[in-house]
Protein backbone atom coordinates (compact mmCIF):
# COMPACT_ATOMS: atom_id res chain seq x y z
CA UNK A 1 0.00 0.00 0.00
CA UNK A 2 2.68 2.15 0.49
CA UNK A 3 3.93 4.44 -2.36
CA UNK A 4 7.20 3.95 -3.49
CA UNK A 5 9.85 6.69 -3.35
CA UNK A 6 11.44 7.80 -6.46
CA UNK A 7 15.27 8.03 -6.45
CA UNK A 8 16.91 11.13 -4.93
CA UNK A 9 20.21 11.21 -4.63
CA UNK A 10 23.14 13.39 -4.73
CA UNK A 11 26.53 12.45 -5.39
CA UNK A 12 27.72 9.15 -3.68
CA UNK A 13 25.08 9.04 -1.72
CA UNK A 14 26.06 11.87 0.04
CA UNK A 15 24.82 15.18 0.98
CA UNK A 16 25.88 18.75 -0.53
CA UNK A 17 29.40 18.88 -0.80
CA UNK A 18 29.66 22.84 -0.40
CA UNK A 19 28.65 22.36 3.19
CA UNK A 20 31.14 19.58 3.80
CA UNK A 21 34.03 21.79 2.73
CA UNK A 22 33.08 24.73 4.85
CA UNK A 23 33.33 22.26 7.42
CA UNK A 24 36.50 20.96 6.24
CA UNK A 25 38.22 24.23 5.90
CA UNK A 26 37.28 25.50 9.35
CA UNK A 27 38.84 22.36 11.14
CA UNK A 28 42.10 23.33 8.83
CA UNK A 29 41.77 26.79 10.29
CA UNK A 30 41.34 24.97 14.18
CA UNK A 31 44.61 23.10 13.37
CA UNK A 32 46.56 26.64 13.10
CA UNK A 33 45.43 27.58 16.53
CA UNK A 34 46.40 24.93 18.83
CA UNK A 35 44.80 23.15 21.80
CA UNK A 36 43.11 26.49 22.50
CA UNK A 37 40.06 25.46 21.06
CA UNK A 38 39.13 22.12 21.62
CA UNK A 39 35.46 22.08 22.13
CA UNK A 40 34.74 24.13 19.51
CA UNK A 41 36.74 21.44 17.14
CA UNK A 42 34.57 18.92 18.64
CA UNK A 43 31.37 20.49 17.83
CA UNK A 44 32.46 21.00 14.58
CA UNK A 45 33.63 17.38 14.21
CA UNK A 46 30.07 16.25 15.27
CA UNK A 47 28.47 18.04 12.82
CA UNK A 48 30.94 16.67 9.53
CA UNK A 49 30.08 13.10 11.02
CA UNK A 50 26.02 14.23 11.01
CA UNK A 51 26.75 15.62 7.18
CA UNK A 52 29.19 12.84 6.06
CA UNK A 53 25.95 10.30 6.87
CA UNK A 54 23.42 11.57 4.87
CA UNK A 55 21.27 10.43 7.42
CA UNK A 56 17.72 12.42 7.36
CA UNK A 57 16.69 12.59 10.89
CA UNK A 58 12.67 13.24 10.76
CA UNK A 59 11.49 13.15 14.50
CA UNK A 60 8.34 12.67 15.94
CA UNK A 61 6.71 15.02 18.90
CA UNK A 62 4.58 15.97 21.02
CA UNK A 63 3.22 15.95 24.63
CA UNK A 64 2.77 12.25 25.92
CA UNK A 65 -0.39 9.97 24.75
CA UNK A 66 -0.96 12.17 21.39
CA UNK A 67 -0.02 8.79 19.68
CA UNK A 68 2.99 9.02 18.11
CA UNK A 69 3.69 5.22 18.05
CA UNK A 70 0.63 4.37 16.71
CA UNK A 71 1.49 7.13 14.01
CA UNK A 72 4.88 5.57 13.13
CA UNK A 73 3.55 2.01 13.65
CA UNK A 74 0.52 2.69 10.73
CA UNK A 75 4.03 4.62 8.50
CA UNK A 76 5.79 1.45 8.63
CA UNK A 77 3.31 -0.93 8.58
CA UNK A 78 2.99 -3.22 11.20
CA UNK A 79 2.21 -2.96 15.50
CA UNK A 80 6.36 -2.60 15.83
CA UNK A 81 6.28 0.26 18.87
CA UNK A 82 4.88 -0.60 21.79
CA UNK A 83 1.57 1.40 22.26
CA UNK A 84 0.85 1.32 26.23
CA UNK A 85 -1.31 3.02 28.11
CA UNK A 86 1.16 4.37 30.54
CA UNK A 87 3.96 6.78 28.84
CA UNK A 88 7.06 5.44 27.96
CA UNK A 89 10.49 5.89 29.66
CA UNK A 90 12.44 8.46 28.52
CA UNK A 91 14.06 6.82 25.84
CA UNK A 92 14.27 7.40 22.14
CA UNK A 93 13.71 5.37 19.34
CA UNK A 94 15.61 5.23 16.22
CA UNK A 95 14.32 3.50 13.21
CA UNK A 96 16.53 3.30 10.23
CA UNK A 97 16.73 1.67 6.82
CA UNK A 98 17.81 -1.67 7.06
CA UNK A 99 17.36 -5.43 4.93
CA UNK A 100 15.75 -7.31 7.83
CA UNK A 101 13.84 -5.94 10.95
CA UNK A 102 15.84 -6.10 14.01
CA UNK A 103 16.45 -4.09 16.62
CA UNK A 104 19.66 -3.11 19.17
CA UNK A 105 19.42 -1.60 22.58
CA UNK A 106 22.24 0.54 23.82
CA UNK A 107 22.91 1.33 27.03
CA UNK A 108 24.12 3.90 29.25
CA UNK A 109 27.18 2.57 30.70
CA UNK A 110 30.14 2.19 27.41
CA UNK A 111 31.13 -0.69 28.84
CA UNK A 112 28.10 -2.86 28.31
CA UNK A 113 27.41 -4.62 25.31
CA UNK A 114 24.18 -3.59 23.09
CA UNK A 115 21.43 -6.31 23.05
CA UNK A 116 21.00 -7.48 19.58
CA UNK A 117 16.99 -8.86 18.77
CA UNK A 118 15.47 -10.45 15.78
CA UNK A 119 11.94 -10.93 16.08
CA UNK A 120 10.33 -14.93 15.85
CA UNK A 121 7.28 -16.08 15.52
CA UNK A 122 7.53 -16.84 19.18
CA UNK A 123 8.49 -13.13 20.40
CA UNK A 124 7.53 -10.00 18.22
CA UNK A 125 9.88 -6.84 18.32
CA UNK A 126 6.76 -5.29 19.97
CA UNK A 127 7.03 -7.82 23.33
CA UNK A 128 10.43 -7.21 23.59
CA UNK A 129 11.19 -3.61 22.78
CA UNK A 130 8.28 -3.33 25.86
CA UNK A 131 11.10 -4.50 27.92
CA UNK A 132 13.26 -1.61 27.64
CA UNK A 133 11.29 1.58 26.34
CA UNK A 134 8.20 0.95 28.75
CA UNK A 135 6.97 2.00 31.93
CA UNK A 136 5.44 -1.13 32.72
CA UNK A 137 8.63 -2.75 31.33
CA UNK A 138 11.45 -0.76 32.59
CA UNK A 139 10.14 1.57 35.35
CA UNK A 140 12.14 4.96 35.91
CA UNK A 141 14.52 3.65 33.03
CA UNK A 142 16.49 1.59 35.76
CA UNK A 143 17.87 -0.98 32.87
CA UNK A 144 19.92 2.08 32.05
CA UNK A 145 18.82 2.36 28.74
CA UNK A 146 20.47 4.89 26.45
CA UNK A 147 18.85 4.53 23.10
CA UNK A 148 17.31 1.68 20.99
CA UNK A 149 17.80 1.56 17.01
CA UNK A 150 15.54 -0.09 14.57
CA UNK A 151 16.48 -1.52 11.20
CA UNK A 152 13.27 -1.66 9.02
CA UNK A 153 12.92 -2.76 5.73
CA UNK A 154 10.28 -0.01 4.35
CA UNK A 155 10.11 2.07 1.28
CA UNK A 156 9.91 4.73 3.48
CA UNK A 157 13.18 4.86 5.25
CA UNK A 158 15.04 3.58 1.79
CA UNK A 159 15.76 7.39 1.06
CA UNK A 160 18.10 7.78 4.11
CA UNK A 161 15.82 8.78 6.49
CA UNK A 162 15.65 7.76 9.87
CA UNK A 163 12.23 8.28 11.82
CA UNK A 164 12.40 9.11 15.86
CA UNK A 165 9.92 8.25 18.37
CA UNK A 166 10.60 10.39 21.03
CA UNK A 167 9.32 10.69 24.43
CA UNK A 168 6.40 12.87 25.15
CA UNK A 169 6.74 16.17 27.29
CA UNK A 170 4.32 16.73 30.29
CA UNK A 171 4.67 12.95 31.47
CA UNK A 172 4.97 12.05 34.77
CA UNK A 173 8.26 9.47 34.52
CA UNK A 174 12.17 10.42 34.78
CA UNK A 175 13.72 12.64 32.03
CA UNK A 176 11.05 12.47 29.31
CA UNK A 177 10.12 16.12 28.93
CA UNK A 178 14.07 16.52 29.09
CA UNK A 179 15.05 14.09 26.39
CA UNK A 180 12.21 15.10 24.30
CA UNK A 181 14.09 18.48 24.77
CA UNK A 182 17.75 17.67 23.72
CA UNK A 183 16.95 15.53 21.07
CA UNK A 184 16.08 18.75 18.62
CA UNK A 185 19.38 19.50 18.18
CA UNK A 186 19.95 15.36 16.65
CA UNK A 187 17.02 16.07 14.25
CA UNK A 188 16.17 18.01 10.72
CA UNK A 189 12.79 18.48 10.64
CA UNK A 190 9.67 16.99 12.83
CA UNK A 191 5.84 15.84 12.82
CA UNK A 192 4.45 17.82 15.64
CA UNK A 193 1.08 15.17 16.91
CA UNK A 194 -1.82 17.11 18.70
CA UNK A 195 -4.77 15.51 19.63
CA UNK A 196 -8.35 16.99 20.66
CA UNK A 197 -8.01 15.15 24.66
CA UNK A 198 -6.86 17.91 25.40
CA UNK A 199 -6.55 20.44 22.75
CA UNK A 200 -3.02 21.77 22.09
CA UNK A 201 -1.25 22.77 26.06
CA UNK A 202 0.52 25.77 26.99
CA UNK A 203 3.74 23.33 27.69
CA UNK A 204 3.16 22.05 23.53
CA UNK A 205 3.17 25.13 22.66
CA UNK A 206 6.13 26.58 24.87
CA UNK A 207 7.60 23.21 23.05
CA UNK A 208 6.38 24.47 19.47
CA UNK A 209 8.65 27.68 19.80
CA UNK A 210 11.75 25.75 20.57
CA UNK A 211 10.92 23.20 17.77
CA UNK A 212 10.25 26.09 15.24
CA UNK A 213 13.77 27.85 16.47
CA UNK A 214 15.70 24.91 15.62
CA UNK A 215 14.06 22.95 12.86
CA UNK A 216 13.56 24.27 9.21
CA UNK A 217 10.51 22.10 8.63
CA UNK A 218 7.58 20.90 10.75
CA UNK A 219 4.07 18.89 10.03
CA UNK A 220 1.36 19.44 12.09
CA UNK A 221 -0.76 16.77 12.50
CA UNK A 222 -4.31 16.43 15.17
CA UNK A 223 -4.79 12.99 15.66
CA UNK A 224 -7.66 10.69 16.73
CA UNK A 225 -10.25 12.88 14.80
CA UNK A 226 -12.09 9.58 14.79
CA UNK A 227 -13.29 10.40 17.99
CA UNK A 228 -14.74 13.62 16.76
CA UNK A 229 -18.01 14.31 14.57
CA UNK A 230 -17.83 17.03 11.77
CA UNK A 231 -18.56 20.14 13.76
CA UNK A 232 -16.07 19.13 15.88
CA UNK A 233 -13.57 17.98 13.88
CA UNK A 234 -13.69 21.61 11.75
CA UNK A 235 -13.72 23.68 15.30
CA UNK A 236 -10.77 21.65 16.53
CA UNK A 237 -8.68 22.89 13.22
CA UNK A 238 -9.58 26.24 13.42
CA UNK A 239 -8.45 26.32 17.20
CA UNK A 240 -5.34 24.60 16.60
CA UNK A 241 -4.68 27.15 13.61
CA UNK A 242 -5.29 30.15 15.86
CA UNK A 243 -3.04 29.17 18.30
CA UNK A 244 -0.09 27.95 15.57
CA UNK A 245 -0.50 30.90 13.47
CA UNK A 246 1.68 33.45 16.46
CA UNK A 247 4.51 30.54 16.47
CA UNK A 248 4.40 29.60 12.44
CA UNK A 249 4.25 33.42 11.35
CA UNK A 250 1.43 32.08 9.08
CA UNK A 251 -1.17 29.87 8.27
CA UNK A 252 -0.22 26.40 8.97
CA UNK A 253 -0.87 23.38 7.15
CA UNK A 254 -2.98 20.67 9.15
CA UNK A 255 -3.63 17.54 8.44
CA UNK A 256 -5.96 15.74 10.32
CA UNK A 257 -6.06 11.83 10.85
CA UNK A 258 -6.60 8.76 12.86
CA UNK A 259 -3.19 6.68 13.52
CA UNK A 260 -5.34 4.40 15.17
CA UNK A 261 -7.64 3.19 12.00
CA UNK A 262 -4.98 4.14 9.79
CA UNK A 263 -3.04 1.34 11.68
CA UNK A 264 -6.23 -0.95 11.16
CA UNK A 265 -6.31 -0.12 8.00
CA UNK A 266 -2.41 -1.24 6.59
CA UNK A 267 -3.01 -4.47 8.99
CA UNK A 268 -6.05 -5.03 7.09
CA UNK A 269 -4.64 -4.42 3.46
CA UNK A 270 -7.53 -1.82 3.30
CA UNK A 271 -6.70 0.96 0.76
CA UNK A 272 -9.96 2.48 1.28
CA UNK A 273 -9.72 2.66 4.90
CA UNK A 274 -5.90 4.16 4.59
CA UNK A 275 -7.70 6.94 2.96
CA UNK A 276 -10.65 7.85 5.33
CA UNK A 277 -8.23 7.71 7.68
CA UNK A 278 -6.18 10.45 6.76
CA UNK A 279 -3.20 9.00 6.33
CA UNK A 280 -2.77 8.72 2.84
CA UNK A 281 -2.64 12.21 2.83
CA UNK A 282 0.26 11.96 5.29
CA UNK A 283 2.03 9.55 3.44
CA UNK A 284 1.88 11.61 -0.03
CA UNK A 285 3.61 14.45 1.82
CA UNK A 286 6.03 12.91 3.00
CA UNK A 287 6.66 11.16 0.02
CA UNK A 288 7.09 14.23 -1.94
CA UNK A 289 8.77 16.31 0.60
CA UNK A 290 11.29 13.42 0.97
CA UNK A 291 11.70 13.75 -3.42
CA UNK A 292 11.92 17.00 -3.43
CA UNK A 293 12.64 18.91 -0.09
CA UNK A 294 14.71 16.99 2.19
CA UNK A 295 18.42 17.34 0.82
CA UNK A 296 17.01 21.26 1.16
CA UNK A 297 15.86 20.81 4.35
CA UNK A 298 18.69 18.74 5.79
CA UNK A 299 21.44 21.38 4.97
CA UNK A 300 19.23 24.26 6.54
CA UNK A 301 19.29 22.14 9.46
CA UNK A 302 22.63 21.80 9.40
CA UNK A 303 23.54 25.39 8.03
CA UNK A 304 21.82 26.31 11.25
CA UNK A 305 23.79 24.67 13.87
CA UNK A 306 27.56 25.16 11.72
CA UNK A 307 26.88 28.95 11.78
CA UNK A 308 26.04 29.07 15.44
CA UNK A 309 29.74 27.09 15.93
CA UNK A 310 31.32 29.05 13.58
CA UNK A 311 29.57 32.74 14.69
CA UNK A 312 30.92 31.55 18.13
CA UNK A 313 34.12 30.83 17.44
CA UNK A 314 34.53 33.94 15.56
CA UNK A 315 33.59 36.27 17.73
CA UNK A 316 36.33 34.60 19.88
CA UNK A 317 38.62 35.19 17.96
CA UNK A 318 38.08 38.17 17.04
CA UNK A 319 38.07 39.23 21.13
CA UNK A 320 41.67 37.25 21.34
CA UNK A 321 42.89 39.04 18.62
CA UNK A 322 41.62 42.85 19.57
CA UNK A 323 43.15 42.16 22.82
CA UNK A 324 46.26 41.36 21.55
CA UNK A 325 46.82 45.08 19.22
CA UNK A 326 45.70 46.95 21.70
CA UNK A 327 47.83 49.13 23.55
CA UNK A 328 48.71 47.88 26.95
CA UNK A 329 47.35 51.11 28.55
CA UNK A 330 43.84 50.63 26.55
CA UNK A 331 43.71 46.97 26.76
CA UNK A 332 43.61 47.55 30.45
CA UNK A 333 40.56 50.03 30.09
CA UNK A 334 38.84 47.50 28.39
CA UNK A 335 40.05 45.06 31.09
CA UNK A 336 38.49 46.93 34.01
CA UNK A 337 35.08 48.07 32.12
CA UNK A 338 34.63 44.78 31.55
CA UNK A 339 35.29 43.70 35.22
CA UNK A 340 33.11 46.11 36.38
CA UNK A 341 30.15 45.31 34.19
CA UNK A 342 30.76 42.07 36.09
CA UNK A 343 29.02 43.15 39.25
CA UNK A 344 25.95 43.76 37.51
CA UNK A 345 26.52 40.43 35.78
CA UNK A 346 26.55 38.43 38.77
CA UNK A 347 23.50 40.51 40.29
CA UNK A 348 21.59 39.49 37.52
CA UNK A 349 22.51 36.01 38.03
CA UNK A 350 22.06 36.27 42.11
CA UNK A 351 18.70 37.60 40.63
CA UNK A 352 17.76 34.75 38.85
CA UNK A 353 19.14 32.07 41.64
CA UNK A 354 16.30 33.81 44.03
CA UNK A 355 13.57 33.37 41.17
CA UNK A 356 14.95 30.02 41.03
CA UNK A 357 15.09 29.12 44.76
CA UNK A 358 11.53 31.14 45.16
CA UNK A 359 10.52 28.60 42.53
CA UNK A 360 11.93 25.88 44.09
CA UNK A 361 10.45 26.77 47.66
CA UNK A 362 6.75 27.47 46.17
CA UNK A 363 7.07 23.90 44.58
CA UNK A 364 7.86 22.04 47.83
CA UNK A 365 5.11 24.45 49.41
CA UNK A 366 2.69 22.35 46.43
CA UNK A 367 3.81 18.93 47.35
CA UNK A 368 3.57 19.94 51.00
CA UNK A 369 0.12 20.47 50.50
CA UNK A 370 -0.64 17.47 47.73
CA UNK A 371 1.01 15.00 50.52
CA UNK A 372 -1.10 16.51 53.26
CA UNK A 373 -4.08 15.80 50.93
CA UNK A 374 -2.61 12.36 49.95
CA UNK A 375 -2.60 11.87 53.67
CA UNK A 376 -6.27 12.48 54.48
CA UNK A 377 -7.80 10.69 51.82
CA UNK A 378 -5.48 7.57 53.33
CA UNK A 379 -6.93 7.89 56.46
CA UNK A 380 -10.52 8.02 54.98
CA UNK A 381 -10.04 5.41 52.47
CA UNK A 382 -8.10 2.60 54.71
CA UNK A 383 -7.83 3.83 58.76
CA UNK A 384 -12.22 4.23 58.10
CA UNK A 385 -12.18 0.12 56.73
CA UNK A 386 -9.81 -0.84 59.97
CA UNK A 387 -12.35 1.25 62.46
CA UNK A 388 -15.49 -0.55 60.69
CA UNK A 389 -13.27 -3.76 61.47
CA UNK A 390 -13.05 -2.80 64.93
CA UNK A 391 -16.76 -2.44 65.46
CA UNK A 392 -17.87 -5.53 63.83
CA UNK A 393 -15.57 -8.16 64.67
CA UNK A 394 -15.27 -9.92 68.54
CA UNK A 395 -12.93 -12.55 67.63
CA UNK A 396 -9.62 -10.90 68.40
CA UNK A 397 -7.42 -13.12 65.91
CA UNK A 398 -9.80 -12.76 63.15
CA UNK A 399 -9.65 -9.05 63.77
CA UNK A 400 -5.65 -9.46 63.70
CA UNK A 401 -5.96 -11.28 60.31
CA UNK A 402 -8.95 -9.10 58.51
CA UNK A 403 -6.81 -5.82 59.64
CA UNK A 404 -3.38 -7.57 58.03
CA UNK A 405 -5.20 -8.08 55.08
CA UNK A 406 -6.55 -4.70 54.81
CA UNK A 407 -3.40 -2.93 54.99
CA UNK A 408 -1.51 -5.70 53.06
CA UNK A 409 -3.83 -5.37 49.93
CA UNK A 410 -5.21 -1.53 50.26
CA UNK A 411 -1.87 0.25 50.68
CA UNK A 412 -0.48 -0.78 47.03
CA UNK A 413 -3.91 -0.05 45.45
CA UNK A 414 -4.31 3.45 47.36
CA UNK A 415 -0.55 4.60 47.10
CA UNK A 416 1.17 3.52 43.69
CA UNK A 417 -1.88 5.74 41.69
CA UNK A 418 -1.51 8.55 44.25
CA UNK A 419 2.70 8.54 43.50
CA UNK A 420 1.78 9.08 39.89
CA UNK A 421 -0.57 11.93 40.10
CA UNK A 422 1.07 14.19 42.46
CA UNK A 423 4.53 13.13 40.51
CA UNK A 424 2.51 14.44 37.78
CA UNK A 425 1.93 17.54 39.11
CA UNK A 426 4.91 18.03 40.61
CA UNK A 427 6.76 17.77 37.24
CA UNK A 428 4.30 19.65 35.09
CA UNK A 429 5.22 23.00 37.62
CA UNK A 430 8.78 22.30 37.66
CA UNK A 431 8.91 22.09 34.37
CA UNK A 432 7.06 25.44 33.10
CA UNK A 433 8.93 27.27 36.04
CA UNK A 434 12.63 25.67 34.76
CA UNK A 435 12.26 26.71 31.57
CA UNK A 436 11.19 30.09 32.24
CA UNK A 437 14.38 30.23 34.11
CA UNK A 438 16.76 28.85 31.25
CA UNK A 439 15.52 31.84 29.16
CA UNK A 440 17.10 34.13 31.19
CA UNK A 441 19.61 32.77 31.91
CA UNK A 442 20.34 32.49 27.81
CA UNK A 443 19.75 36.65 28.07
CA UNK A 444 22.78 36.40 30.63
CA UNK A 445 25.02 34.62 28.44
CA UNK A 446 23.96 36.55 25.58
CA UNK A 447 24.07 39.70 27.34
CA UNK A 448 28.29 39.08 28.33
CA UNK A 449 28.92 37.64 25.02
CA UNK A 450 27.65 41.32 23.56
CA UNK A 451 28.90 43.41 26.31
CA UNK A 452 32.34 41.94 25.16
CA UNK A 453 31.45 42.56 21.38
CA UNK A 454 30.28 45.76 22.19
CA UNK A 455 33.60 46.45 24.57
CA UNK A 456 35.84 45.73 21.25
CA UNK A 457 33.98 46.98 18.71
CA UNK A 458 33.27 43.27 17.43
CA UNK A 459 29.90 42.75 14.95
CA UNK A 460 27.70 40.50 17.34
CA UNK A 461 25.04 38.02 15.65
CA UNK A 462 23.02 36.09 17.92
CA UNK A 463 22.60 32.35 17.82
CA UNK A 464 20.92 31.09 15.41
CA UNK A 465 19.04 27.93 17.68
CA UNK A 466 18.81 27.96 21.56
CA UNK A 467 20.50 24.86 23.62
CA UNK A 468 18.51 23.61 25.77
CA UNK A 469 19.89 22.56 29.47
CA UNK A 470 16.13 21.73 30.71
CA UNK A 471 16.13 19.05 33.64
CA UNK A 472 13.76 17.70 35.72
CA UNK A 473 13.85 14.04 36.87
CA UNK A 474 11.60 12.02 39.44
CA UNK A 475 13.33 9.68 40.87
CA UNK A 476 12.40 6.14 41.25
CA UNK A 477 10.01 4.81 44.02
CA UNK A 478 10.66 2.28 45.77
CA UNK A 479 7.81 -0.59 45.36
CA UNK A 480 8.60 -2.08 48.87
CA UNK A 481 5.95 -0.27 50.53
CA UNK A 482 6.13 -0.35 54.65
CA UNK A 483 3.46 -3.45 55.06
CA UNK A 484 3.28 -4.52 59.07
CA UNK A 485 3.69 -8.07 59.95
CA UNK A 486 1.24 -6.94 63.27
CA UNK A 487 1.52 -8.42 66.73
CA UNK A 488 5.44 -9.84 67.18
CA UNK A 489 3.96 -12.22 70.27
CA UNK A 490 1.17 -13.94 68.82
CA UNK A 491 -2.47 -13.53 69.88
CA UNK A 492 -2.28 -17.58 70.61
CA UNK A 493 0.35 -16.71 73.12
CA UNK A 494 -0.95 -13.24 74.37
CA UNK A 495 -4.54 -15.43 75.03
CA UNK A 496 -3.09 -17.53 77.35
CA UNK A 497 -2.26 -14.61 80.04
CA UNK A 498 -4.60 -11.85 78.98
CA UNK A 499 -8.31 -11.62 79.51
CA UNK A 500 -10.60 -11.70 75.91
CA UNK A 501 -11.86 -8.11 76.66
CA UNK A 502 -8.63 -6.77 77.94
CA UNK A 503 -6.50 -8.15 74.75
CA UNK A 504 -9.50 -7.00 72.35
CA UNK A 505 -8.95 -3.28 73.50
CA UNK A 506 -5.19 -3.50 73.61
CA UNK A 507 -5.40 -5.10 70.07
CA UNK A 508 -7.60 -2.12 68.40
CA UNK A 509 -5.15 -0.10 70.04
CA UNK A 510 -2.31 -1.56 68.42
CA UNK A 511 -3.76 -2.02 65.23
CA UNK A 512 -4.75 1.82 65.00
CA UNK A 513 -1.74 2.97 66.26
CA UNK A 514 -0.05 0.50 63.61
CA UNK A 515 -2.10 1.49 60.57
CA UNK A 516 -1.57 4.99 61.18
CA UNK A 517 2.12 4.50 61.68
CA UNK A 518 2.25 2.07 58.06
CA UNK A 519 0.17 5.51 56.40
CA UNK A 520 2.16 7.90 57.76
CA UNK A 521 5.69 5.74 56.33
CA UNK A 522 4.01 5.52 52.78
CA UNK A 523 3.03 9.34 52.82
CA UNK A 524 6.84 10.17 53.99
CA UNK A 525 8.26 7.94 51.44
CA UNK A 526 6.39 9.85 48.74
CA UNK A 527 7.07 13.33 50.17
CA UNK A 528 10.44 12.35 50.67
CA UNK A 529 11.22 10.75 47.16
CA UNK A 530 9.57 13.67 45.24
CA UNK A 531 11.30 16.43 47.55
CA UNK A 532 14.81 14.64 46.63
CA UNK A 533 13.71 14.89 42.94
CA UNK A 534 12.48 18.28 43.45
CA UNK A 535 15.89 19.64 45.34
CA UNK A 536 18.76 17.60 42.99
CA UNK A 537 16.91 18.56 39.60
CA UNK A 538 16.68 22.03 40.88
CA UNK A 539 20.28 21.73 42.21
CA UNK A 540 21.77 20.54 39.07
CA UNK A 541 19.75 22.43 36.81
CA UNK A 542 21.28 25.62 38.56
CA UNK A 543 24.82 24.40 38.62
CA UNK A 544 24.83 23.37 34.71
CA UNK A 545 23.29 27.19 33.73
CA UNK A 546 25.87 28.73 36.14
CA UNK A 547 28.58 26.95 34.44
CA UNK A 548 27.46 28.12 31.19
CA UNK A 549 27.41 31.68 32.26
CA UNK A 550 30.84 31.25 34.19
CA UNK A 551 32.12 29.45 30.74
CA UNK A 552 31.42 32.40 28.76
CA UNK A 553 32.64 34.98 31.08
CA UNK A 554 35.86 33.03 32.09
CA UNK A 555 36.78 32.81 28.08
CA UNK A 556 36.09 36.78 27.28
CA UNK A 557 37.90 37.35 30.05
CA UNK A 558 41.22 34.85 29.31
CA UNK A 559 41.06 36.46 26.22
CA UNK A 560 41.84 39.93 27.28
CA UNK A 561 44.79 38.58 30.20
CA UNK A 562 46.49 36.71 27.68
CA UNK A 563 46.94 39.66 25.45
CA UNK A 564 48.18 41.73 28.37
CA UNK A 565 50.64 39.68 29.54
CA UNK A 566 52.78 40.17 26.08
CA UNK A 567 55.73 41.88 26.53
CA UNK A 568 59.08 42.16 24.43
CA UNK A 569 60.80 39.24 25.36
CA UNK A 570 57.73 37.31 23.30
CA UNK A 571 57.50 40.10 20.42
CA UNK A 572 57.93 37.50 17.96
CA UNK A 573 55.61 34.91 19.74
CA UNK A 574 53.06 37.59 19.63
CA UNK A 575 53.59 38.76 16.18
CA UNK A 576 53.15 35.08 14.79
CA UNK A 577 49.70 34.55 16.64
CA UNK A 578 48.27 37.86 15.21
CA UNK A 579 49.01 36.76 11.95
CA UNK A 580 47.54 32.92 12.83
CA UNK A 581 44.61 35.04 14.65
CA UNK A 582 44.14 36.95 11.24
CA UNK A 583 44.32 34.74 8.85
CA UNK A 584 41.90 32.12 11.03
CA UNK A 585 39.63 35.21 11.57
CA UNK A 586 39.39 36.43 7.49
CA UNK A 587 38.68 32.48 6.80
CA UNK A 588 36.16 32.29 9.45
CA UNK A 589 34.51 35.47 8.24
CA UNK A 590 34.71 33.88 5.12
CA UNK A 591 33.24 30.77 6.04
CA UNK A 592 30.11 32.68 7.72
CA UNK A 593 29.02 34.30 4.87
CA UNK A 594 29.39 31.18 2.77
CA UNK A 595 26.93 29.58 5.41
CA UNK A 596 24.53 32.05 5.14
CA UNK A 597 25.02 32.55 1.17
CA UNK A 598 24.78 28.53 0.97
CA UNK A 599 21.77 26.86 -1.14
CA UNK A 600 21.50 23.30 -1.23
Amino acid sequence: MLESLPENRTGADGPDAGLADLLNRALTCLDSLGDDYTDYRAGLEELQQRLSSGRFRLAVLGQFKRGKSTLLNALLGENLLPTDILPVTAIPTYILPGERLEAEVFFEAEERSPIRFVPSAERSLADFLGEYVTEAGNPNNRLQVDRVEINHPAPLLQQGVVLIDTPGIGSTHRHNTEVAYRILPQCDAALFLVSPDPPITEAELEYLKDIHQSLPRTFFLLNKVDFLDEQERLASLQFLSEQLCPICQGVPQILDISARKGLKARLDEDPEGWKKSGMRRVEKSLVEFFAHEKKQVFCESLQRRVHDQLNNLHLQLQLSLSALLLPETELKEKIAQFRQSLPTIEREKQAAEDILSGDHDRIVTRLNEEVAQIRARAREAILARLESQFLTLADTEELERVCRDILKDEIPVFFAPEMRKVGQIIQQEAIQLLTLHQRRCDELIEKVRQLAAELFAIPYQAPAARQSYLSYETPSWSSQLFISDMDPLGQKLSRKFLTRKYRHRKTVKRLREEGTRLLGLNVEQISWTLRRGIDESFRKYQAQLGEQLDKTIRATREAMEIALNKNESLASINAAREIRLGKAIKTLGELLLAVRKESC
